[in-house]
C-alpha cells in the first residue's frame, strides 16, 4: 500500500543519518508489510535512491499479528528481509524497530557462519528443528537460575564490569553446556541488534529498551543482557562495535574459559 511505501521512505532518509551510528546503516534491505491476507513487498532502488514497491502477494508465509522479524524471503530470491506487519507504523517508536530488524539482515549476510562454531546449532540442524532460536527449553523457571539472571541484571545495571564478569561465571556455572551455548548465540545476535537500536533511540530522544529485564524471564532476556554488556564491553574495547566476529569470539571464550 501506498501508506506502508511513503514511510518507509519517511524512514530511509532517517536512516542516512544513522550512518555515524554504525556503518551498517549504509546498508538498505527489502521490506514486507504482511496486512490482511496480503505481502506488500519493497525495495530499495539505487536509481531512484529510495524505496518502491515491488509486488503484492498472498500471504504464504503465514506471519503472525505483530510479527517483527528477519529472515530470507522466497519472493525475493531469498534475500534477507525485514518482515513486519501494519502495526509496525502505528507510532514512530514502533517504526524504530525495523532499524532493528536491518541489523540482523546484516548480521545474516556478513556472519553466516558463526553459528556454525556452536554445537547446539549442529543438533538442532540434525534434528531438523528450524524454530530452535525461538523455542529452546531453557530454563527460565529454575529458581538458581533466575537468581543468577538477576544478580547479572543489577550488575549490569551497576556499569562494574569486573561484577558482571563475576556473575556471569555464577551464571554459567548453573548451565548445561548445550544451555550457555544458547544463552551466548542470543545475547551476541539478539543483545546486539538491540545495542544498535538503542543507540538509534537515543539519537531520536526515545526512550531505552529494556523490555526482558525482570522476572518471570523469557527469551527477552538475552535482549537485555546481550544488549547491556555488549555496551560495556564496547567501552572497553571500542572495536568490538564494529567486529562482531571478535565480540562473538570474545563472549565465547569468557564462558569457556569460566
Amino acid at each position: 500500500m501506498d501508506t506502508f511505501l511513503e514511510q518507509i521512505n519517511e524512514l530511509q532518509e532517517l536512516q542516512k543519518d544513522l550512518v555515524s551510528i554504525h556503518p551498517l546503516l549504509a546498508d538498505y534491505y527489502p521490506v514486507v508489510v504482511a496486512f490482511e491476507t496480503l505481502l506488500y513487498i519493497y525495495d530499495y532502488s539505487s536509481r531512484t535512491q529510495q524505496y518502491e514497491w515491488v509486488k503484492t502477494v498472498p500471504d504464504d508465509l503465514n506471519i503472525p499479528e505483530g510479527c517483527l522479524a528477519a529472515f530470507r524471503v522466497h519472493h525475493m530470491d531469498e534475500r534477507m528481509c525485514a518482515v513486519v506487519t501494519d502495526a509496525a507504523f502505528q507510532n514512530f517508536e514502533q517504526k524504530v524497530y525495523l532499524f532493528h530488524e536491518f541489523v540482523h539482515c546484516y548480521v545474516n549476510e556478513h556472519y553466516t557462519d558463526m553459528g556454525d562454531r556452536l554445537e547446539i546449532k549442529h543438533k538442532m540442524e540434525q534434528i531438523k528443528r528450524v524454530t530452535w532460536e525461538l523455542d529452546y527449553e531453557f530454563p527460565y523457571d529454575n529458581e538458581m537460575v533466575v537468581q543468577r539472571i538477576t544478580s547479572l541484571l543489577s550488575a549490569l545495571k551497576s556499569k562494574d564490569l569486573l561484577q558482571v564478569k563475576e556473575a556471569r561465571v555464577a551464571l554459567f556455572s548453573s548451565l548445561s553446556e548445550e544451555q550457555g551455548e544458547y544463552f551466548n548465540w542470543l545475547e551476541w545476535n539478539e543483545g546486539y541488534a538491540r545495542y544498535v537500536e538503542n543507540r538509534i533511540r537515543e539519537k531520536f530522544g526515545l526512550e531505552i529498551n529494556h523490555i526482558g529485564d525482570t522476572a518471570p524471564f523469557n527469551r527477552l532476556v538475552f535482549y537485555e543482557c546481550g544488549s547491556e554488556y555488549i555496551s560495556l564491553l564496547v567501552n572497553e574495547q571500542p572495536d568490538l562495535h564494529t567486529d562482531l566476529e571478535q565480540l562473538f569470539v570474545r563472549i565465547q571464550t569468557e564462558r569457556v574459559q569460566a
